[in-house]
């Protein structure tokens, strides 16, 4: 009987808890907003040398690293800006004929580019969708989809599967992304039709962070404290396992193990093919940006200001590096050179055999700290960053300096 009642009140306190946590998230993300407008903190994707990215002002733009470093007048040759409009409000996604209803989309989540298509998943409150952009010329108007130019938008009309945060994984011809209604699609390219699978995966828990893909299996996490691992072919469930607490990052995997930050915070790595916790390593503080993880060395970004380098076959650490302020933004390898951001702006690069700094700081913004959270992007020696301060800024990693920025709150 004691046992009973003791498994009881467990499981209320954990519901508690899960609540609590939820309510710590919403807010979190609201005080990123401003206001009832969601700010978003979307990073980049890039193709035939454009960059693609969600804004926090809710618009999707198509920058020109060229262009941009050139200084040439926005927009130039390939770029653009789309508005994405409020969901329910007139022309949003259905047309005219929707009333206002919620506040304007935020887009948290990273692009992705499918063939001519850029796709980018919105967040408005409980409401959101997928939207499949023409990135060669945009052809939505009013929010509606132009079918002739291979857009789409799903779902379609007023309907929605719930908020976007975490970012949409494309493998062949099927996009995979979770939701805050706590369901996993996989959605036909082509047009963004729900037939890859029979019916959604149904994790009973709020998905805000992204899914990982290996050989034919999706790794993705819920709010619930649960961690599964999904069919890639039908979606069905190959295993999941019960956490302490709900897991703060999206997941990679490498090898035989799936690695990810959780609310305890502690960082796991986990067999792929039974869920077993291999090992665990403790931060001070939640491990919320996405780990790196590169011949056989896991680097994991901690909202203590650390920077862990651990074994990935033992968790041991290697080496640590304390930036200035929380390090929520993932950090991206250029060859042998380590790029981390900090939540106070500062830019910094490691090596990545010992931590040991190749170049001074670079800070964003040299007047004021700014703070990063979207994950980093690099092509060939430049990284970028999208800063909080509605701007983007160029690095170039081999001399350790910034080379361009570019405000987007500037354009109309």
């Amino acid at each position: 009987m004691v046992n009973d009642v003791t498994g009881f009140f467990t499981i209320k306190i954990r519901k508690v808890l899960s609540l609590i946590l939820s309510v710590i998230m919403l807010g979190l993300i609201a005080i990123g907003c401003g206001g009832p407008a969601h700010q978003g903190w979307s990073g980049f994707a890039g193709d035939d040398g454009i960059l693609y990215f969600g804004s926090m002002d809710s618009r999707v733009l198509a920058i020109d690293p060229s262009a941009r470093s050139q200084g040439l007048p926005f927009p130039s040759e390939g770029e653009w800006v789309l508005p994405i409009p409020t969901a329910g409000s007139p022309g949003a996604i259905c047309g005219p004929a929707c009333v206002p209803a919620s506040p304007r989309a935020g887009i948290y989540a990273t692009p992705v580019v499918i063939g001519d298509l850029v796709c980018v998943g919105t967040y408005a409150g409980d409401s959101g969708k997928l939207m499949a952009i023409n990135r060669l010329a945009p052809g939505y108007a009013e929010g509606v989809p132009l079918r002739s130019k291979g857009e789409w938008a799903y779902p379609s009309g007023v309907q929605s599967i719930g908020a976007i945060v975490g970012s949409p994984v494309v493998v062949e011809d099927t996009l995979y992304v979770g939701t805050s209604e706590g369901e996993v699609y996989a959605l036909g390219v082509v047009y963004g039709e729900s037939n890859k699978w029979k019916q959604p995966f149904d994790t009973e828990g709020k998905i805000w962070t992204s899914p990982a893909i290996k050989d034919n299996v999706v790794y993705i996490s819920n709010y619930a404290h649960k961690f599964f691992a999904l069919s890639r072919i039908d979606g069905s469930l190959i295993w999941e396992i019960e956490l302490p607490a709900a897991a703060a990052s999206s997941p990679a995997v490498a090898g035989d193990d799936v690695f990810f930050g959780a609310f305890d915070n502690q960082l796991y790595a986990v067999d792929v093919t039974n869920g077993d916790v291999k090992w665990t390593f403790g931060g001070d503080n939640w491990f919320w940006s996405t780990p790196v993880v590169k011949d056989g060395v896991v680097y994991a970004g901690c909202l203590d200001n650390k920077i862990y380098a651990l074994s990935a076959s033992t968790g041991e650490e290697l080496w640590q590096f304390t930036a200035d302020g929380p390090i929520a933004s993932t950090p991206v390898l250029v060859d042998n050179i380590l790029v981390v951001a900090s939540e106070s702006g500062m830019v910094y690069m490691l090596k990545a055999d010992s931590g040991k700094p190749e170049h001074d700081p670079v800070p964003v913004d040299a007047s004021v700290k700014v703070p990063v959270k979207a994950p980093l992007y690099a092509e060939g020696n430049m990284v970028y960053v999208h800063a909080s301060n509605r701007c983007v800024y160029c690095i170039d990693v081999q001399s350790g300096e910034k080379v361009w920025s570019f405000c987007y709150s500037e354009i109309e």
